[in-house]
Parts: structure tokens; C-alpha cells; sequence
């Protein structure tokens, strides 16, 4: 029980940082939709340089140590790092505790040492993401603005510290020996893409459906911005994001006894391309703001099924031995879209609008969901032809 604590506490400060990030960012240094996709950006282009690195790391390590020194540089990184005084310290702050977090989310995998507890694991963490979502960012939102802005950071290193113990506690110290010691032959994530198609297509999926998803996560913010919410709405979006996540993930653990993570992946997209559509083509003068809310909560639903579909997915295609290398791997290839889509939306955003960028993710994601249905049709139409019997037989 002692590592949820651990995954706990580090889920809470990630969306307490989105919350109290974002709010400094754009009600503080009145940030441009440039520099909210910079600071978007910030917050993965950590994972492209070190999940690599970690993978193959913590699939042969003491786990706790690597965890301490990592929930160590999350506590002191903020109060240092604010005391710039200006977005770039920002930029620091997301890109360094992101470092961190790459490491702690790659390592919270390898606690899942029991193939028969890998569905409880996963279900249990995504819970914990989304009840991180809908917890912190009220109480962040709340403590910057009656006490201000560095009781709020206070709480952030709190939090660290408290996921620091706990990785310290004896039933959290977990030795994980890779297959690479056993085996003369080095784990290839490429090699295992080719041999799985499972896995290759959940890869795929997942990097296509990021691709639109980064293009405009980061412009909610200035949307309900521009509605004349005030900061209140940073905290709303991200607690709707994780009441929708909550959903979601309870939905993905149900679809998991029925279909592959694959086709789960594709309901997600389909609350991403709902979600879109309110916002790139309802009027915000014709509907209400509740409505705009509603589609935050489809989003964060869309998000507790993706994360399920490719977190479980992995775990249970790979096997224990190796997922810290898989696991890494795949958030290095999402961490490229995740990179370049919030500067590419935030350049499209500000030479149109920011309705302009809703509108083309609605539009990516309806193409890849289309393309993953006709190539799915297309592969069960052969499979049957193979199983029907010819004349002769």
C-alpha cells in the first residue's frame, strides 16, 4: 500500500505545478499563446532526452534510491527556480521537475512486480491521477489565492517530501534485475514492435492521437480566458479533467474483458473528437459556458482511457522484466509530438485564432480514427477469407 503513497504524491504535485504554472503564466506575465505552447513544450521535452535513459536504468536497479534522489530535486526545484521572477524561471521549474518525473513515472511501473495484480495496479493508479486532478488544483487555486503564491510552492515540496519517505519505507525497496544480465542478446523495443502488432499498432495510435491532443491542450486555458473566466478556471479545468479521467478509467478497465488496448484506444479518441467539436465549431456568443465545462470533463475522460489502454497495454505485452525500457520508449516517442504540437498550436492559435486550432485537432482525429477503422475492416475481411474453406478441402 506504501507505493501508492509514493504515486500519490507525485500525481498530486504534477497538477498542482499545471495548476499554479499555468496561472502565474498567464495572470501573472500575461503569457502569449506562443509562450504557453513553450511552456507546454517544457513540460515533455525532458521525456525525448532521458525515458531512453531511465528505462533501461530502472530495469536494473534499486528502485528507492533512484525514486529519493528524484522526489529530492522536485522539492527544492520550484521555490528555486521562482524566485526569478519571470516565465523563463518557469520554463526551468516545468522542464526539470518534468526531468523528475520522467524517472518517477517510469520507475512507478517496475512497483508493479505481480502479473496477476497488472489490471489492479493500473486501475488503482489511474484513479490516483484523477483524483490528484480533481483534489489539488481546488487547493492550489484556493491557497494562491488567500495565502499566495509561495504557500502554494510550500505545498508543492510538501508533497515531494512526503513521496520521498515513503519511497524510503522497507516494503517500497524493490530490486529490479533486467533480462539484458540473463541473455546475450539486448532488448530491442524496435525488435518487439515488429514481433507484436499489438503493439505496434497501440503505438502508433497513441503517438496520432497525441499528435492532434498537444496541438490544443495547452490553449484551454486562454479560451476560458477569453470567455472572462478568471484564474478559478485553471483550477475547474484540470479537477473537470480528472472527474472525466475518473470515468474514463473505470470505462477502460471494463472495455479491458471484452476488447484489445488497441480498440479501447480508439474510444478514447472518439471523447477527444466530441470534445473538439464543441470547442472549435459551437459558438461561445450560442451556448453556455457549462457547455465548454462539460467538454473539458469528455477530455479528461478521453484521458483516463488512453492512459489505461497504453500503460496496461504495454505492461501486459512486454512482461515485467523489460517494461521500464518499453515504458520509456513510448514516452520518448510521444514526448516528440508532445514537443512540437503546443509551439505549432500556439503559432497556429495566435495567426488565426485559437478556434482554428480546436477545429484541426477535431479534424486529425477524425482522420485517425477513420484510418484505424477501414485498416481494421480491411485486416478482419482477409482473416476471413483465409478461414474459409476452398472447394477442394
Amino acid at each position: 500500500m506504501i507505493k501508492y503513497i509514493g504515486i500519490g504524491s507525485n500525481e498530486l504535485d504534477t497538477y498542482l505545478d499545471y495548476a499554479v504554472l499555468s496561472i502565474v503564466a498567464i495572470y501573472i506575465f500575461n503569457a502569449t499563446p506562443l509562450q504557453m505552447g513553450v511552456l507546454g513544450a517544457c513540460f515533455a521535452l525532458p521525456f525525448l532526452f532521458s525515458s531512453n535513459l531511465f528505462g533501461r536504468l530502472l530495469d536494473n536497479a534499486k528502485i528507492h534510491h533512484y525514486r529519493v534522489m528524484l522526489f529530492l530535486i522536485n522539492a527544492i526545484t520550484t521555490p528555486l527556480f521562482m524566485l526569478t521572477g519571470s516565465i523563463a524561471g518557469l520554463y526551468c521549474i516545468a522542464s526539470i521537475k518534468t526531468l523528475s518525473r520522467c524517472g518517477l513515472n517510469i520507475s512507478n511501473v517496475k512497483l508493479n512486480t505481480d502479473d496477476s495484480e497488472s489490471k489492479r495496479f493500473f486501475e488503482i493508479y489511474g484513479y490516483l491521477i484523477n483524483i490528484s486532478r480533481i483534489v489539488i488544483p481546488i487547493i492550489g487555486v484556493y491557497v494562491y489565492q488567500h495565502y499566495g503564491l509561495w504557500y502554494a510552492i510550500g505545498l508543492s515540496s510538501l508533497l515531494n517530501l512526503v513521496g520521498l519517505l515513503a519511497s524510503t519505507e522497507q516494503n517500497s525497496r524493490i530490486i529490479s534485475k533486467s533480462s539484458e544480465k540473463n541473455s546475450h542478446d539486448k532488448y530491442s523495443f524496435w525488435l518487439e514492435l515488429k514481433k507484436q502488432r499489438d503493439l505496434l499498432y497501440l503505438v502508433v495510435g497513441y503517438t496520432l492521437a497525441n499528435l492532434a491532443f498537444f496541438m490544443s491542450n495547452d490553449m484551454l486555458g486562454l479560451f476560458f480566458r477569453a470567455l472572462g473566466q478568471s484564474e478559478n478556471s485553471i483550477g475547474m479545468i484540470i479537477s473537470l479533467l480528472g472527474i472525466g479521467g475518473f470515468f474514463g478509467t473505470k470505462v477502460a478497465a471494463v472495455l479491458n474483458s471484452h476488447i484489445k488496448s488497441v480498440q479501447i484506444l480508439m474510444v478514447s479518441m472518439l471523447f477527444n473528437i466530441t470534445a473538439f467539436t464543441l470547442f472549435g465549431f459551437v459558438t461561445p456568443q450560442s451556448a453556455s459556458v457549462m457547455l465548454f465545462y462539460f467538454a473539458i470533463m469528455l477530455i479528461g475522460a478521453s484521458s483516463g482511457i488512453t492512459f489505461f489502454a497504453v500503460r496496461y497495454g504495454v505492461r501486459n505485452m512486454v512482461g515485467y522484466t523489460d517494461v521500464g525500457k518499453a515504458t520509456g520508449m513510448v514516452q520518448m516517442i510521444s514526448s516528440v509530438v508532445a514537443i512540437l504540437m503546443p509551439m505549432v498550436g500556439g503559432v497556429i492559435a495566435g495567426a488565426t485564432s485559437l478556434i482554428v486550432t480546436f477545429r484541426l485537432t477535431c479534424l486529425i482525429l477524425i482522420a485517425t480514427l477513420v484510418a484505424f477503422l477501414i485498416f481494421f475492416y480491411n485486416q478482419q475481411s482477409r482473416s476471413k477469407c483465409h478461414e474459409e474453406p476452398t472447394e477442394n478441402e
